[in-house]
């Protein structure tokens, strides 16, 4: 801060307390200063005045201030400081004590102290103008920071925003205030003395009446730097210092990044104002500050405004006029103001004028205005203006301003502006810029996407997972693609191959020799046969820019950015299934349970879009719906839709109709539909029925036209068919002539190629004519009639264990059919084996993972390790009792085994589903009553039989008893017994027994009880809704796994058994021929892909043109409501809203009533009206003579 030294008394102050040249009366001068050796020198600032250390910061406390009180109002910061104070040491203030950081903008508002001269509405537009132009670009705002004039409204609209937004510091407008020191009122309030330290707030009153003739500071600025030069009651001393703070903002740099070339923008807003203000906007000029001045603001700015206007025509008429305007400047500096006016003006990009209007009852743009302002001064570099657009994220400015229809970009010059919205996550720029013409497959390289990739945050879940890979591999934080895809594939599921992890290239920058074929599960790549034609050749995958940034923001859980880029893909379900799969599996990651919500609601979304581009797409194109479902993807880790939504748990999806109804038709395989169920039963006894009386689909096709010609191509029988030759299915959807029976009888494919293993199992109609031999293998390969076979073998192998166990289960001799029993559950055994090296899973450790992650598997392991417990017991001697216990047990696991088949029914399954949730409250049940029952039969055995040594009596006494009693079984002649022995004694205290019964049963019976049955209640409405969607997702892993089994069941599976572990010895762990069965994995051919890829996305478009027209819909009625809430009032509540309707509907409820009674007793006052009316007439006649006199001729 700076003193007055030397006072020099003013020869016309009172003598009594003279009065300093510096403003001050000599009572408030320091005593060391109140000599002065030269009394006649002229005061003046440098020679009389001298620095001293400030007293005068720290936190202010507006009392009396709106909001005060109640919470509202918070602290402020401010400092008193030198006029001369460098400006680097202020940021330095700015940024590292009261830690503001770094705006995006810099908005300095000057003007006049005196009351506002703009109408109340016009005062509202400036208001929300300025606010809404420094929260979308997180701006700061500069200004007098005084409680009067224009910054007397900036203040409130600075409030009005904050109690809008709740109050909160992320949302909070940074307001800093500049004053002159001596021109302030309550000095002294802010004043320290050297012994206080600075540990609470000063109090500076906004109550107080009375008026001193000197200023208050606002209230609602955020922040106050208080100037000083040693004067006392003169304006304007804070201008240099505030314009050096200006400029040495405006020369930071607009964030902290490398290689950042773009400076913080300021502007310079004017309202009124007096000389000083257009000194300030002089000064302003001179730094190369752009301003808006706000016409009809009055005084300085509409001398300004109309200055500018003229510029063109500047002439001595015009200097003329702003001279009369100069009301208030000395005659002296009249001069020296006319000069700062015709600097000013000699800039004209740098001044920008604004006119509100308020005749049309529209509100001009001011944060629009003020943003045009800073590109205007940008003139000519539009990087840079682009630049300041995607800064402020105000992509309509960029839309208006920038990209016009003469801007011309060269090829790669937006490359730059490109990266910066997708790492600073602005959608809407990225998609002008495609919009535009920028070419995502000219810009996004691999070599780009990695650098991406290296930029991310690293508070991110992505960066986190990375920094484990780098610490498992031992080396620094380098990004890869290779790391990408495996975190890809470990988000998804291991039989995913993102297209990072194929590529050769990129698995040779992850460390891996060009020669090892193993994946990181140490197993060799699988080498699936999954087409539904046997030699179909798999389509390599491709890198897709759109693809890998949809990737990219998935990973990183941005939500506009990934639903812009999806709305651009070519195949929306894959893509938006796997984005469910890769936000859930991220949110199982995620530690913030914000983030993790976050994600889950993000996985949601997509799969209802997924939803809803497959309801589009099922309607005209069922055909293509189900091949579009089971497609192998290969821009989508070669795995298919279907597997992808299981995989996600998106039981929505799976229960939509579409993929219900394929699952029906894979169920059925090649049997028609039309078969009577029953009969299918009766016909697996009577295989030479099936010929005769079994339909197919290829019948389906001889007796029906279906309107599709469909041809195979393929080798002549003489060559066979290779592994690297094609057979490819083509279907022609023009209208083709019905086939005859000629046509059905023939056909264009030999013998062993119909004997194809493949070719057994499919569901779709080859058009082919089916042979006695090929309709049986068809019809026992069919998925239902597997089903059926095993759950027939199964009964059958619950009564021969039962007849066992019940019957012939001794110790004198093994008869046969206790033989044939372990053989058949040796088969078992190899069944259990063969489901795991069939599983998905690219290697033995994740498919071992995945097989014991099902119950069922679970409940067959513990079955079938019983059995094996029963039978050794069962060969050692003495050891019958024991075995037949074992073996009794088992038999009930190998009963609730059954259970799985009934997920096949559609009444059943669901019911399963209840008893699985109400299992898991029974559990949670059982640990609350564990505490009532072991405290009650711990304190009753202790009360009436203490001493009890013997274990197996403290059991029962405790348990035992305590249990039953539950259920009714009181056990009142062990408490109250009429007989007593040595042996049998009575109990003690058995009154205390009572009571303690008569209380827990209470409690367990009345109580628990009731709140068991209420838990099971609340458990079944709840599951009862989404039941059906729980028992559609279970069919799929029932239809699954009797795709995947042989045709032949137990035990006669042996032999299908013995021919799969040939197979796996000779080709490897790797060589399962059916891991994903055809049924549900296909391969088309590229033109095909090409046809369907197209029709989906043309479907896709389809279905966002309709959410864009509902969310268009919805904006529209969101903004008829706020036009509404104006008409009504804004100061209106909602229950003050109601009142007016409730009372304006009350008053025409009694004008409709009154009208009412008007019409009954029209008809009798019919004459009386028609006599009125005349006399009007007349009257109406008389009164237009006397007005409008006819001419004379």
């Amino acid at each position: 801060m700076r003193v007055c030294k030397r006072f020099t008394i003013e020869t016309t102050s009172d003598p009594a307390d003279p009065l300093c040249q510096c403003g001050k009366k000599k009572s408030r001068h320091e005593p060391q200063y109140l000599q002065n050796n030269d009394p006649s020198k002229p005061w003046s600032v440098k020679t009389h005045t001298g620095k001293s250390p400030t007293n005068a910061y720290g936190e202010i406390e507006f009392v009396g201030a709106a909001g005060w009180g109640q919470g509202q109002q918070k602290l402020r910061k401010y400092v008193r400081v030198d006029y001369e104070t460098d400006p680097k040491t202020l940021m330095d203030l700015i940024q590292k004590q009261w830690n503001l950081g770094q705006p995006k903008l810099l908005i300095s508002v000057t003007g006049g102290a005196d009351n506002f001269p703009l109408k109340s509405n016009l005062k509202d537009v400036f208001r929300k103008g300025l606010i809404e132009a420094a929260r979308s670009t997180d701006a700061w705002i500069i200004t007098g920071g005084s409680n009067c004039g224009v910054m007397k409204y900036v203040g409130e609209a600075v409030r009005d925003y904050a109690i809008a937004e709740g109050g909160s510091a992320t949302t909070s407008i940074v307001a800093i205030g500049i004053a002159t020191w001596g021109i302030l009122d309550q000095q002294e309030a802010l004043i320290r003395s050297k012994s206080e330290l600075p540990s609470g707030p000063v109090s500076y009153r906004m109550d107080q009446q009375e008026w001193t003739g000197k200023v208050r500071l606002d209230p609602n600025h955020t922040h106050f730097i208080l100037v000083e030069d040693g004067t006392t009651g003169e304006f304007g001393k804070e201008i240099k210092l505030r314009s050096d703070l200006e400029k040495q903002i405006s020369e930071q740099k607009v964030t902290q990044e490398s290689g950042e070339r773009l400076n913080i923008p300021t502007v310079c807003v004017v309202v009124g104002g007096g000389p000083n203000t257009i000194q300030t906007v002089y000064r302003a000029v001179k730094n190369g500050t752009p301003c808006l001045i706000i016409d009809q603001s009055g005084r300085a700015a509409n001398i300004l405004a109309y200055a500018f206007n003229n510029h063109g025509t500047y002439s001595e008429s015009v200097r003329g006029e702003i001279k009369k305007r100069l009301l208030g400047v000395k005659f002296s500096d009249l001069d020296k103001h006319q000069h700062w006016i015709e600097e000013c003006i000699r800039q004209p990009d740098l001044i920008n004028v604004c006119k509100l209007d308020s005749g049309r009852g529209v509100s001009t743009d001011i944060d629009r205005a003020i943003l045009h302002a800073l590109l205007k001064a940008k003139k000519g570099n539009c990087i840079d203006q682009l630049r300041l657009a995607m800064v402020w994220n105000r992509v309509d400015v960029a839309k208006s301003e920038i990209f016009k229809d003469d801007n011309d970009w060269k090829m790669g010059e937006l490359n730059e502006s490109v990266r910066y919205a997708i790492e600073h996550d602005l959608p809407s720029f990225l998609e002008l810029f495609i919009e535009n013409g920028v070419s995502m497959k000219d810009y996004l390289t691999e070599e780009e996407l990695t650098i991406l990739y290296g930029k991310i945050k690293q508070t991110s879940l992505l960066y986190c997972i990375l920094k484990k890979i780098n610490e498992k591999k031992d080396t620094e934080n380098d990004v890869t693609l290779w790391m990408i895809g495996q975190i890809i594939q470990q988000l998804t599921m291991d039989t995913y191959e993102p297209l990072y992890l194929s590529d050769e290239k990129q698995i040779n920058q992850g460390g891996l020799p060009k020669s090892d074929n193993s994946d990181h599960c140490g197993c060799l790549k699988k080498q699936q046969n999954v087409a539904h034609v046997p030699a179909m050749k798999s389509q390599a995958a491709q890198f897709h820019p759109i693809r890998e940034l949809f990737l990219y923001a998935i990973l990183l859980n941005r939500k506009d950015m990934a639903r812009k880029l999806w709305e651009r893909i070519d195949e929306p379900i894959a893509a938006a299934l796997t984005a469910s799969k890769m936000l859930k599996a991220m949110a199982c990651k995620e530690c913030d349970q914000d983030q993790k919500k976050s994600m889950m609601e993000h996985a949601d979304i997509y799969e209802e879009l997924a939803i809803g581009v497959l309801k589009v797409c099922y309607g005209p194109g069922e055909d293509r719906t189900n091949n579009m479902m089971r497609r192998e993807m290969p821009n989508w880790g070669r795995v298919t839709c279907l597997t992808m939504a299981v995989q996600a748990q998106n039981r929505k999806f799976i229960a939509q109709s579409a993929v219900q109804n394929l699952l029906t038709e894979i169920w059925m395989g090649k049997i028609s539909n039309e078969n009577n169920y029953w009969k299918l039963w009766l016909y697996m006894f009577f295989p030479w029925m099936v010929a005769l009386h079994v339909s197919f689909k290829e019948d389906e096709h001889c007796e029906k036209y279906q309107g599709n010609a469909v041809t195979v191509n393929e080798p002549d029988d003489s060559e066979g068919i290779g592994d690297d030759q094609e057979m490819v299915v083509k279907v022609d959807n023009g209208v083709a002539p019905p086939p005859t029976k000629a046509d059905c009888e023939q056909t264009h494919v030999s013998r062993e190629t119909l004997s194809k293993d493949h070719g057994d199992v499919e569901s779709h109609n080859s058009g082919q004519h089916l042979s006695v031999r090929k309709r049986l293998r068809l019809f026992y390969n069919a998925p239902i009639i597997k089903f059926q076979l095993n759950v027939l073998a199964y009964l059958a192998f619950l009564f021969l264990f039962s007849f066992i166990i019940l019957t012939e289960f001794s110790e004198e001799q093994v008869r046969w059919k206790e033989w044939f029993l372990i053989a058949w559950v040796g088969t078992l055994y190899l069944e259990e084996f063969r489901q795991i090296a069939h599983g998905e899973s690219s290697c033995l450790k994740d498919r071992l993972y995945h097989w014991i992650k099902d119950c069922w598997n679970m409940i067959d392991l513990a079955t079938l390790l019983l059995f094996l417990m029963g039978v050794i017991l069962r060969f050692i001697p003495g050891m019958i009792g024991p075995a037949r216990i074992v073996l009794a047990l088992d038999l009930i696991g190998f009963h609730m085994r059954l259970l799985q088949s009934f997920f096949v029914s559609e009444r059943l399954g669901p019911k399963l589903i209840m008893i699985a949730r109400m299992m898991k409250d029974l559990l949670f049940f059982v640990c609350i009553l564990a505490v009532f029952l072991i405290s009650y039969g711990i304190a009753s055995q202790a009360i009436m039989f203490p001493n009890v040594t013997d274990p197996l009596t403290i059991f029962r006494g405790v348990f035992y008893k305590a249990y039953f009693q539950m259920y009714g079984e009181l056990f009142l002649e062990d408490i109250q017994p009429e007989e007593c022995t040595l042996d049998d004694p009575c109990p003690e205290y058995s009154w205390m027994g009572i009571i303690l019964l008569s209380i827990y049963m209470m409690l367990s019976n009345v109580l628990l009880l009731n709140l068991l049955i209420a838990m099971f209640s609340y458990t079944f409405s709840n599951v009862q809704e989404n039941t059906d969607e729980h028992w559609k997702f279970q069919r799929y892993e029932v239809l699954k796994e009797y795709i995947n089994r042989p045709a032949i069941p137990p035990p006669l599976i042996l032999i299908s058994l013995i021919e799969y572990f040939v197979r796996f010895c000779i080709c490897g762990c790797s060589c399962r021929s059916s891991c994903t069965p055809s049924e549900l994995k296909i391969i088309l051919g590229e033109e095909k892909v090409k046809e369907l890829v197209l029709w989906e996305k043309n479907k896709a478009d389809d279905f966002i043109a309709k959410e864009n027209s509902k969310q268009n819909v919805e904006d529209r009625v969101q903004k008829n409501f706020v036009m509404m809430e104006k008409l009504l009032g804004n100061s209106l509540t909602d229950s003050d809203r109601l009142s007016k309707i409730e009372h304006q509907m009350v008053r025409t409820n009694y004008a409709m009533e009154g009208i009412r009674e008007s019409l009954i007793t029209t008809e009798r006052s019919s004459e009386r009206l028609s006599k009125m009316e005349h006399q009007l007439e007349r009257m109406n006649a008389l009164i237009t003579n006397k007005l409008c006199p006819e001419e004379e001729p």
